[in-house]
């Protein structure tokens, strides 16, 4: 969150207020040793020492202790002094990269793994395949114990080791061992601290605010929905009110004007069937009639139900059958009852 927060702020006041990213690059070359000033990615030469010169890395030292405490110092080996070897490998090792290259050291380098210091880095990431292209960045220890050595005073002061790219600039790894990397307090931690609390009050200012807003237009909301619901439950009542009055008046005597009454059908269908046919099961629902029984000829039935005046479109459904106990034929018989609904929407559609 710090870094976001400063990025935004211009970099001549990041500058001026100490704020930018910067290391101090002590890198390895034939016969001495290199001063450089790494500033977000600009790197600055400052000067060179040459090997065996210990008063003067002494007093480089502590100017650098004075002057910049707060960056920190890097050891830097050109690229021919590492040994680079690339690796593909399942995108779900990247979670334990460092324990994957350990088991790497002895297949894709002539040392053991007590020999070098080591880092893997993540090159490219194929999701579609779910594989990763990574590096196995590897430095002998002797190399490094003797880089050491002549750096002097200034070997217990490094943050980290890295080594060049051949292509150019960093690799962008830490091979000095956690043992020997220098701890430095955070200058910022205070700036830091303010700044994210004064970011946590602006969310929290920001929040009640709108929470404030929110809470007002769900009053108003509330109120007139209220008055509404009041106005439709009146409504609703006087509309229930007249409905009930105008079906208890015409339910009766609407029921008897459009359909014969189920004594009236039993009378009827009774006096046009033969004697030679006894019914099972009669069901009279929602205007339909249904007829369940045996006849010696089923087939005629529906001739014999035409001529009615309270049923209409009598029709057998499925197929007849012999009973074997009676030989007589089982049919079932369907209808409509003259008048219904259901029967005025089959004489609209025949």
């Amino acid at each position: 969150m710090r870094d976001l927060l400063l990025g935004l702020l211009p970099m001549s006041w990041q500058q001026r207020l100490g704020l930018e990213r910067r290391r101090l690059l002590l890198c390895l070359r034939p016969g001495g040793w290199q001063l450089q000033e790494w500033r977000e990615s600009r790197t600055t030469s400052i000067g060179a020492i040459a090997f065996g010169e210990f008063d003067a890395l002494e007093a480089l030292r502590a100017r650098l202790d004075q002057s910049a405490k707060d960056a920190p110092r890097w050891l830097v080996f050109d690229a021919a002094q590492v040994l680079v070897r690339p690796m593909l490998l399942p995108a779900a090792s990247e979670a334990h990269l460092q324990e994957v290259m350990a088991h790497e050291i002895d297949r894709q380098t002539p040392f053991a793994a007590d020999q070098v210091c080591y880092e893997g880095r993540v090159v490219a990431r194929d999701p579609v395949q779910k594989q990763l292209r990574a590096e196995l960045v590897v430095l002998p220890r002797s190399r490094l114990d003797e880089a050491l050595a002549q750096l002097g005073p200034l070997a217990d002061g490094l943050a980290g080791v890295d080594a060049e790219a051949a292509g150019g600039g960093m690799l962008g790894v830490n091979l000095l061992p956690m043992a020997r990397r220098a701890v430095r307090g955070d200058r910022h931690r205070w700036l830091n601290l303010g700044l994210a609390l004064g970011f946590v009050l602006l969310v929290y200012v920001a929040m009640l605010l709108a929470l404030g807003q929110r809470r007002a237009v769900l009053l108003q909301y509330q109120q007139q929905v209220a008055a509404a619901t009041v106005e439709a439950r009146e409504a609703r009542k006087l509309g229930n009110q007249l409905v009930a009055s105008t079906k208890a008046e015409n339910f009766l005597s609407g029921r008897r004007a459009v359909q014969p009454t189920t004594l009236e059908l039993l009378a009827d269908i009774t006096w046009r069937l033969p004697d030679t046919t006894w019914l099972e099961k009669i069901s009279v629902n929602d205007g339909n009639i249904v007829l369940i029984g045996q006849s010696q000829q089923a087939s005629a039935l529906v001739g014999l139900l035409q001529a009615s005046s309270l049923i209409t479109t009598p029709a057998l459904a499925g197929s007849v059958q012999t009973d074997p106990r009676t030989g007589k034929e089982r049919f079932t018989l369907t209808a409509k009852v003259a008048g219904t609904g259901k029967e005025a929407g089959h004489a609209s559609n025949p």
